[in-house]
């Protein structure tokens, strides 16, 4: 039995296929969720259990009780349930899997309380690229535990960009009824918390970068209001956000708020500009042919956002730049983005490494 835990989106983005692999296979799972990642789960058609497991005393219990003969676990940017497994894993002689859904902070999703990497190794951690293992052993993670099994989220979204140019997906409601201006989809994130509020400050995931969602959902509507053009914003905040109110802006911009557990292929899809910061998102939006910016203005390590650092998206470091890229906000009518790391058989490479004995 393969015992598969998320608890932040992007590894339930990339555990979705491989359950789904090992369910045809007929493997027998059990799926655990946060709060935030079960909608995602049961969006996915995948039945999830919401449980917390806040320390390695939980984690020991919880194996001791099921029996897995592997854990698949996403990574989080701070100690949290994904962990605590992958430790009381070792103690019981349990396979441990980690998928990495990124192309930086390596070592972070690794560290245990004292900064060290050790404890919360895996045995296995499924990287999706060449630059992604040289990118992780340049941060401290042996090479020995790496593997190159490529992204099954991405591969899965790579496979649908080609159906969905003969099929696309329906019109969100939000973005219905806009022949009269085009839109932009906002991607936020939760930047000030990650990484600080200001110069000197620091977050879950490091020291400030120079911005962070509130400054850049400003900007981007002063920008919009000077721009004068009506136009629909469609803000799309992180899977841990329900609410938040939309920024000042002019009479010419219709400025929309959906939580973070709307559908985002649709959005992407029938977004006439898409703006974001660093999500990965910016990455898929590309892999379906879209037109994706990044928006980092005043940045201090602008290749924190993968699209850009695999020379995908462009980014924009001030005003005046974004201001010029939106000027004339026309769909993009490019092909899709083939990636190396979109291998189909991502979740049979996943597998096959789950059934090696510990």
């Amino acid at each position: 039995m393969i015992l598969f835990c998320a608890s932040e989106a992007g590894g339930a983005r990339e555990l979705i296929p491989v359950v789904r692999e090992a369910l045809f296979q007929k493997i027998p799972c059990r799926l655990l969720a946060s709060s935030v990642t079960a909608p995602l789960f049961k969006a996915a058609e995948l039945s999830a259990e919401v449980l917390m497991i806040s320390s390695l005393e939980d984690a020991t219990s919880l194996l001791n009780d099921t029996h897995p003969d592997t854990v698949i676990l996403g990574t989080t940017g701070v100690i949290s349930g994904e962990r605590y497994l992958t430790a009381a894993a070792r103690t019981c002689g349990i396979r441990s899997i980690t998928l990495l859904d990124e192309w930086y902070n390596y070592a972070l999703r690794f560290r245990d309380e004292q900064g060290a990497i050790g404890t919360y190794l895996p045995d296995v951690i499924c990287v999706q690229d060449a630059l992604s293992l040289k990118l992780g052993e340049e941060e401290g993670i042996p090479k020995s535990c790496m593997h190159i099994t490529g992204s099954p989220a991405l591969a899965e979204l790579s496979k649908k960009a080609d159906e969905l140019r003969s099929h696309p997906p329906a019109v969100p409601e939000v973005l219905r009824n806009t022949t009269d201006r085009p839109s932009v989809l906002f991607l936020s994130e939760k930047l000030k918390a990650a990484y600080g509020e200001s110069t000197g400050k620091k977050g879950t995931h490091g020291s400030f970068l120079g911005f962070h969602e509130d400054i850049v959902r400003e900007e981007l509507a002063h920008i919009l209001t000077m721009i004068g053009a009506p136009v629909r914003v469609v803000e799309k905040l992180h899977p841990a956000e329900s609410t938040k109110a939309p920024p000042a802006c002019g009479e010419n911009v219709e400025w929309h708020v959906l939580s973070g557990a709307a559908e985002l292929v649709p959005l992407l899809w029938h977004s006439n500009r898409i703006v974001g910061m660093c999500s990965k998102t910016l990455l898929e939006a590309a892999i379906l042919g879209r037109n994706p910016i990044s928006y980092q203005p005043h940045a201090l390590h602008p290749e924190k956002c993968t699209a850009v650092r695999l020379g995908l998206v462009p980014v924009c470091m001030n005003a005046a730049e974004l201001k010029h890229a939106l000027e004339n906000p026309t769909r993009n009518e490019g092909g899709p983005v083939d990636l190396f790391c979109a291998d189909p058989d991502a979740s049979t490479h996943i597998l096959a490494l789950a059934k090696h004995k510990k």
